[in-house]
């Protein structure tokens, strides 16, 4: 499958970032580059002049002009992958016993929620409600602390900087579409000036949290940080103490598997963490069955 040099120099880059130095995907990415520059296609010979007669019995022969086929989107090949990136073979999660549809569950407690006022965050500065974004039926769902500026301003979760970087690691790390998951705060309304929430303000939320989850049914959730581990695991501790175990997650009539990894904002002032986080995300990839690269 032929591939685009630039977005393979791209996700290189992106796995370097990371720290995946030592990996055959990477050898396979360079060997690729290499083809594409120095492939026949990219200089194509010129065809050789062709005599009247030649020409004549060419157009003769010529059966009538066809369209010409729309042009492919280009796809990446990569090992144990069909195309980078990819979509999860199938990107609903477990089907419900009960016939809900998780997105008409969703609109009502979005409606439940309301023009909510139920915390202080309502009268400090908010400008709307984030709710949450994705796939209805998202077999990952990725849970952050709380919106920013950016999220305030469009009711997006995850469209500033963290949220670039967010997309980055779901799209270039794990080989997703970011449409494929599902992506929520803890709490729905900005703290002032990105403050940490506070105990009643994530009180208030979590309820609607945990009825997202219940709705979507997820087979992980990847929390980001230690205020939406701290949450949705209802204790105190560290991010460290977290990391690196899949957890057990309770939810109303509903059981689920949930890794902790560092918040896309935190890695922007610490990038050293990158390469904890792709061991992190590697858990999840695993868990899902999703294929890892492979090491050399």
């Amino acid at each position: 499958m032929s591939a685009d040099p630039r977005q393979l120099a791209e996700y290189l880059r992106f796995l370097r970032e990371l720290g995946v130095e030592d990996t055959a995907i990477s050898s396979d990415i360079a060997a690729r580059l290499v083809a594409a520059n120095n492939s026949p296609a990219a200089t194509p010979p010129a065809p050789e002049p062709a005599s009247p007669s030649a020409k004549a019995a060419a157009a003769a022969r010529r059966a009538p002009a066809q369209p010409a086929p729309a042009p492919r989107p280009a796809q990446i090949s990569m090992p144990g992958n069909d195309s980078f990136p990819i979509a999860l073979a199938d990107a609903s999660g477990p089907g419900r016993a009960d016939g809900a549809d998780p997105a008409e569950q969703l609109r009502q407690i979005r409606a439940d929620l309301g023009d909510c006022t139920r915390c202080k965050l309502h009268a400090q500065g908010r400008r709307q409600i984030v709710f949450g974004v994705g796939n209805p039926r998202a077999r990952l769902v990725f849970v952050g602390e709380g919106p920013g500026a950016d999220e305030d301003a469009q009711g997006i979760p995850f469209v500033g900087r963290a949220g670039r970087l967010l997309t980055d690691m779901i799209e270039k790390g794990m080989g997703l579409r970011r449409d494929d998951v599902y992506i929520c705060n803890v709490v729905k309304c900005r703290p002032p000036n990105n403050r940490t929430p506070e105990n009643d303000e994530t009180a208030a939320c979590s309820p609607f949290l945990r009825r997202q989850l219940a709705a979507i049914r997820p087979e992980m959730v990847c929390a980001l940080g230690a205020v939406a581990a701290q949450n949705l695991l209802g204790r105190r501790g560290p991010i460290g103490g977290f990391r690196g175990t899949v957890h057990r997650l309770e939810l109303e009539g509903f059981t689920t598997r949930l890794v902790v990894t560092y918040h896309p904002a935190y890695l922007l002032r610490d990038p050293s963490q990158k390469k904890e986080t792709w061991k992190d995300l590697q858990i999840v990839m695993r868990e899902l069955g999703l294929p890892l690269p492979a090491r050399s």
